[in-house]
């Protein structure tokens, strides 16, 4: 788990966050909501679809970060192996 946070914290270094922030939050907030992996897996591509769309954005990268690992955390609460959590982040790394 501890491997697949940084891995997200630096996926959101990378993407920078301007009024990504917002929309991580709300991806958060949907992945917490999620009871089932399938759910999740489904914000998570929203996630690296969302990252991979908007590559140079800047702002407040520390609540970006929060938002991350919480969508993070519960994607795998919700089920989602850690080795697809990690295989989405890195994808999303590759496109950088």
């Amino acid at each position: 788990m501890v491997g697949a946070m940084r891995c997200v914290v630096a996926l959101v270094l990378l993407i920078g966050c301007a009024d990504a922030s917002k929309q991580i939050e709300k991806l958060a907030d949907r992945a917490c909501a999620c009871t089932e992996a399938a759910c999740a897996e489904t914000v998570l591509d929203d996630f690296v679809a969302f990252a991979k769309a908007n590559p140079a954005m800047s702002g407040d990268q520390d609540d970006a970060i929060k938002q991350a690992k919480r969508l993070s955390e519960c994607s795998t609460k919700a089920g989602v192996p850690l080795a697809t959590l990690m295989a989405k982040m890195k994808a999303v790394q590759a496109a950088h």
